[in-house]
């Protein structure tokens, strides 16, 4: 007897109906946003700020300068909105603008005088650190950002939007524009990268 294998339907969980809403929700959001609703466009803004302020202060070691990259990253945004294909992923768009503004600034300091990090204690208007940011005090912080200035742009990158900001690799390959498995290479060659010279300059904490 001839048997038919059914293949059920998969029933969605309640997070991946969740997800579709919000994508729904931000299409739509887009979709004003190209009519020229201002009002759609920040929510864009209340959105997306706090994660881009986070991706540009991990980048850049800087709250004013992360301040202003994100600024100028929803800056752009807002002008080449109307030129978004609504087909692609928001926010791997607008990351990609504010790595590549956090690189700019990064080749345009190497030329001159570093950036120093900040002396606050607390970033301004962020109420809440992205999940995985592993720093508990300023010191750590600065400790880190330090850390991270040392490796080239395209292994930081990576290591930021990973380990601190928590994206997979596959979304990673769409903000810098290469495939997943050079994503991962980098992301190897950046973790024993940032362990060795965390070791060089922390001799007496990487024996503990």
């Amino acid at each position: 007897m001839l048997t038919l294998a059914i293949q059920r339907p998969k029933i969605a969980t309640q997070a991946q109906r969740e997800v579709r809403r919000l994508d729904r929700e931000e299409v739509a959001l887009i979709r004003a946003c190209q009519q020229g609703s201002e009002e759609a466009f920040r929510g864009l803004v209340e959105r997306y700020q706090r994660r881009t302020y986070w991706i540009a202060y991990n980048m850049l070691g800087n709250y004013d300068l992360a301040a202003d990259i994100s600024q100028e990253a929803f800056l752009r945004v807002y002008k080449a909105i109307n030129r978004f294909d609504i087909q692609r992923n928001f926010y791997t768009w607008l990351y990609q603008i504010v790595v590549n503004l956090c690189i700019d600034h990064m080749r345009k300091e190497s030329n001159g005088r570093p950036a120093r990090l900040d002396d606050v204690a607390e970033p301004p208007d962020v109420d809440a650190r992205p999940a995985g940011a592993g720093v508990e005090s300023q010191e750590v912080r600065e400790a880190v950002h330090r850390v991270l200035a040392k490796l080239a742009h395209n292994y930081k990158t990576v290591l930021v939007l990973r380990d601190l900001q928590g994206m997979t690799c596959e979304e990673i390959a769409e903000v810098v524009g290469a495939n997943n498995a050079t994503v991962r290479w980098r992301l190897h060659i950046a973790r024993k990268m940032f362990k060795d010279a965390w070791e060089a300059a922390h001799p007496a904490k990487a024996e503990e």
